[in-house]
């Protein structure tokens, strides 16, 4: 495993996670992660297993790192394309011509966009692992009538500092999650990562699901405690010019690639997948 740079087009450095095989071939896999914060690591997830497996079926595997990561409260959620196109630009000018992105939650409605508004040639499939159609989106399942009214209330007020010029106005939205995690940022950008379908800068696997045309992975855990099953059909059901989709469960799956038999039944299940979907080949 190497640590890698690389930087975006608007100049804008970030760091990578790349395991590569000695004698790498033409197919790498990116996985574009997940949380506001857009961290390629987080505690909760147990990547090696992924990267043991992918690596072991010809695939090198590349962890990106938004640049949300760094500056979370003033963050702008759309920033992400910029970063994954990064990434991609990274992989093929080390000479990979075959691509598959995965996104994991948030992850997965960050690749979905990067894949409609980009149509890059060299994308050859994607994958969503325990993904969201959206913050908001998810939170109308999950969350009580209680709270959704807090997060309408929420964006009512963000929306007004925005329209009085006051974008930077810090805002909150306390227990988002389980547990009593909650998040502070800008009003413009708790719009832009916590927005309705209606505000047009917020993430939605969804509306950009209908664009995606290479084949597609919905990979989901059936005990998912964040995004309930009901989302992984709906993103799913949203890829409909993918010449070939997939709706894969993974029994006893939290959000989480927990360490032990839960994150090696999610490796085994996208690296197999794609093996079907995406063969790895050797470089010309």
């Amino acid at each position: 495993m190497d640590l890698i740079r690389v930087e975006t087009e608007d100049k804008t450095a970030l760091n990578g996670l790349l395991w590569e095989l000695q004698e790498p071939g033409d197919s790498l896999v990116i996985l574009v992660p997940g949380a506001t914060t857009g961290a390629a690591l987080i505690p909760m997830h147990d990547y090696y297993p992924l990267a043991t497996a992918l690596t072991g079926k010809g695939y090198s595997f590349l962890i990106s790192n938004m640049r949300a990561s760094y500056n979370y409260p003033y963050a702008e959620y759309t920033d992400a394309v910029k970063d994954i196109a990064a990434f991609v630009a990274y992989a093929k000018s080390r000479g990979y011509s075959r691509i598959a992105i995965f996104g994991i939650s948030l992850g997965g409605p960050r690749m979905a966009q990067y894949m409609a508004e980009r149509n890059d040639a060299a994308i050859k499939a994607v994958g969503f692992i325990a993904s969201i159609p959206s913050p908001y989106l998810e939170f109308q399942i999950r969350a009580s009538e209680a709270d959704r009214q807090r997060l309408e209330d929420m964006l009512k007020q963000a929306r007004a500092f925005v329209a009085q010029g006051k974008g930077s106005q810090p805002l909150a939205f306390e227990d988002w999650f389980p547990g009593g995690r909650s998040f502070m940022g800008t009003a413009q950008s708790m719009i832009g990562f916590f927005g309705a379908p209606s505000d047009k800068s917020a993430p939605s696997s969804i509306r950009y699901g209908p664009q995606i045309k290479v084949p597609a992975l919905v990979i989901h855990g059936d005990k998912d405690e964040i995004s309930y099953p009901p989302n992984a059909q709906t993103i799913y059901d949203s890829l409909t010019a993918s010449p070939q989709r997939d709706l894969i469960w993974v029994p006893g799956a939290s959000h989480y690639l927990t360490p032990g038999p839960l994150a090696e039944a999610y490796a085994q299940r996208v690296s197999n997948w794609l093996v079907k979907n995406m063969p790895a080949g050797p470089r010309h």
